[in-house]
């Protein structure tokens, strides 16, 4: 296979895996925004359903914490995103205003990360000379071999924050969706458990072709957590029910 065909080879390949879509850099902000937009809103409508309160109450909880942890998780991310960035820039500048200052000492340092790399003699010589001839190549190879850190070049933290809280809120409001529909009462949280543990088991399966698991893995990993969440809630509420001695 000549050098033609491997590149051709490897451009196929990067459009195979997920980062290879133009949501790839946002796929886990999905799944996970999606997991626990899933998981929080039903055990809110759980806790309400073991509480005997009103649909009323479902559809004002539930799309209170919808908006309200998806705000949350959004601006959250973005901070984080935003921190991750400005700690590598600030770095950056560093090394930047050393290489002009002390061009040795940065120099020795190179030679000293492939030393320890295993590269011996001329080889030492030749790639120490080939990545401080060039500034950027210099400063970015002193920030992943000394600092341990890489530019973000999967999307900006604002499109991170805003495929979380989008996630979070369509799938949050799947639980939420039979208190709107005309469902009889007796059958709405029969309806809500199931359409939650379906939307968790897609979830789950996103998951697991992002990070290559087993396909069960993914689905089952989530169900539990969705599951053990609901309910601890359900009868969290209807202990409290119980407790407060409350007719609704």
């Amino acid at each position: 296979m000549d050098r033609t065909d491997i590149k051709k080879a490897l451009a196929r390949h990067r459009a195979e895996e997920p980062h290879g879509s133009t949501l790839g850099p946002y796929i886990h902000d999905i799944v996970y925004g999606a997991n626990d937009g899933i998981v929080t809103t039903f055990a809110v409508v759980s806790g309400v359903a073991g509480a005997e309160l009103a649909s009323h109450i479902v559809i004002i909880l539930g799309f209170a914490n919808v908006l309200a942890d998806g705000l949350s998780m959004g601006l959250g991310n973005y901070l984080s995103g935003k921190s991750r960035q400005d700690n590598y820039q600030r770095l950056l500048k560093e090394e930047l205003r050393e290489m002009e200052e002390i061009p040795d000492i940065e120099r020795e340092e190179i030679r000293e990360i492939f030393e320890a790399k295993g590269f011996k003699g001329a080889d030492l010589d030749r790639v120490t000379d080939v990545i401080t001839s060039d500034k950027s190549v210099w400063a970015d190879t002193m920030m992943r071999e000394e600092h341990g850190l890489a530019p973000d070049e999967d999307g900006t933290p604002m499109w991170h924050a805003i495929m979380t809280f989008v996630s979070f809120v369509l799938f949050g409001s799947i639980p939420i969706a039979p208190y709107l529909l005309p469902i009889p009462d007796a059958l709405r949280f029969l309806v809500t458990t199931i359409a939650a543990g379906i939307a968790l088991l897609v979830v789950g399966l996103l998951r697991s072709w992002v990070t290559r698991e087993r396909l069960i893995r993914g689905p089952l990993e989530i169900l539990s957590v969705g599951s053990i969440c609901a309910f601890t809630a359900y009868y969290v509420g209807m202990a409290l029910k119980s407790f407060a001695g409350v007719a609704f």
